[in-house]
Parts: C-alpha cells; structure tokens; sequence
C-alpha cells in the first residue's frame, strides 16, 4: 500500500507519543503514593498515550494490509482515547478544587466533582462497544459508519465536558483564595480548555455528521491535523509540564499509617501499655489469668 499522508501523520503521532508514554511513565512514578488527587492525571495520562500508541501502530500496520479489521480497531483506540486525555484534565481539576475547597468555603459540593468523572467513563465504555459494532460491519463490507451506541456515548462525553467547564468557570472566580502552587494547577486546566474544546467539536462531526471533511479517518488530512491531533499533543505537553514543575504533595499519611498497623500486627505481640504504673500486655491469656488471680483473693 502506497504511503498516503494520513500514514505520514500517523508516523508524527508516533515519533510525539513514544516519548510521551515514557515520560508520562515518570511522572506516575513522581506522583506515587501522594493521594488519589495528586495520582489520577498522570495514570490517565499514561494510559492515554498508552492508546494513541497503538493506534498509530495499528494506523502503520495498513500499510502491508488491507484487513478492515486492523483499520477499524485503529478506530476503537481513537475513539476511546480522548475521553481518557480528558478525564487527565478533570484529574487536576479535582485536584485544584481540594485545595480550594479547604482554604476558602465555596457551594461546590465534593461529590459534584467527584461525579464528573462518570461520564468519561460511561463514554468510555459505550465508544468502545460501538467502534466493536462498526468493525464487525466493517469486516462484512459495508464501510464504516458510527453505531448509536457511539453516539450516545460521544454525547454523554460532550455533557460532562460542559459540566467540566461550568465547574471550571466556579472555581475560576475562588482561585485568589487557592495556594499558590496548587493555583498553577487550576491555571494549567484552563489554558487546556480551549483545545479541548477543538477536539471535542471534531469528535462531534465526526460521530453525528461523518461527511465529507469530517469523515473518520477518511477525510481532509489537514483538518484531522489541525483539530484532532495537534490539540491533543498541545494538552499532552502542557499536562507533562505542569507534571514535571509541580511540587509533590507529602506521602499519604493513612496509607503509612495502615502500613504500620498491618506490620506491628503482623503476628507479634503489639508493645506493652502503661496502665496505672504498671506494665500489662494486651494478650488474652494474661487477662484470663489476671481475672483468676482477683477471684482468688475475692474468696480468700
């Protein structure tokens, strides 16, 4: 198969998101064990490049053949993947908003912005049993064409995006009140937005109106460029900026804390307690023997 440009820009894609997969690996390791707020961007983030990984590979892989099946699971990973990158951004948004939320009052309620996160996953779950479905056509020669399936899923995905701005717009009138450090946080979310918001329009024509310059994977090459994967490396390289600068919360104390419990009683007798100048030990058999020894006296 000739080398076409969308085979060109799929070499781009990889040559930006091999490196990007490692380092995204780093900031994971960076992040470890800092809390579910300060984990949740950069495992999303991993994962993200994760998919568009294999979806130039699989791009690549058409050329050596013409299987329907490798093009439409290059499909899948696309469509699956921009959910991913932006619940890396509702990560740092929540992230921000805990830090906020605990200096200054607001009427954001923390399960508001917890909840943000199930549409992105809901859509997850409907974009990848859809793109199953378009393959399945695909493989039997009908083209392919976005199931329902992937449009309700896409649909719901543009709703918590929506909601993801609303929330933004909220915080954005409290960041005075925000330490400094995490205000950069709230700060990297908004210079995002705008080319989210890009992507996500072109995910939009491409689900519900799939003609012409905004057909999947067959249309303008520039466009596809221009709105699809230009946006997203931008988001990626200000994220890994964000993740590389930021201070590292402190290690999280009730992960420690459990540690040390599940170590202290790992089988050996816990330290022996002070109890009115006397030194006792927390055993049952030495209680047993204790509550005899004052029965005895009682009856002597």
């Amino acid at each position: 198969m000739p080398i076409t440009n969308r085979n060109v820009l799929f070499i781009i894609e990889c040559v930006f998101y091999v490196p990007a997969t490692v380092f995204s690996l780093f900031l994971c390791i960076r992040h470890c064990c800092r809390g579910g707020r300060a984990q949740i961007p950069w495992i999303f983030l991993y994962l993200y490049c994760h998919l568009r990984v294999a979806e130039v590979v699989l791009g690549l892989a058409t050329l050596g053949t013409s299987s329907v099946a490798v093009y439409a699971t290059s499909i899948l990973f696309s469509l699956i993947g921009f959910p991913c990158l932006l619940l890396t951004t509702y990560g740092l948004l929540n992230r921000a908003y805990i830090n906020l939320a605990k200096n200054y009052p607001t009427r954001i309620k923390g399960w508001y912005v917890k909840l943000l996160q199930a549409p992105f996953t809901v859509s997850i779950i409907l974009c990848a049993r859809g793109a199953s479905g378009s393959t399945t056509n695909a493989s039997e020669g009908q083209g392919y064409q976005p199931q329902i399936v992937t449009q309700v899923g896409i649909g719901i995905c543009t709703f918590g995006f929506v909601v993801m701005l609303i929330l933004t717009g909220f915080m954005l009138r409290r960041q005075s009140h925000a330490e400094p450090n995490e205000r950069r946080v709230l700060n990297t979310v908004i210079v995002s937005i705008p080319f989210l918001l890009i992507r996500m329009l072109y995910t939009a024509l491409v689900t519900f109106w799939n003609k012409g310059l905004f057909k999947s994977y067959e249309g303008d090459v520039l466009v596809i460029g221009l709105m699809a994967v230009l946006p997203e490396m931008f988001v990626v390289v200000i994220s890994m900026i964000e993740g590389f600068t930021l201070e590292r919360l402190p290690k999280d104390v009730r992960k420690k804390k459990n540690r040390n419990c599940r170590r202290r009683n790992g089988g050996w007798p816990s330290a022996p307690e002070v109890l009115d100048d006397v030194s006792v030990t927390r055993t049952d058999s030495e209680l047993g023997w204790k509550d005899l020894d004052n029965k005895s006296s009682d009856m002597a």
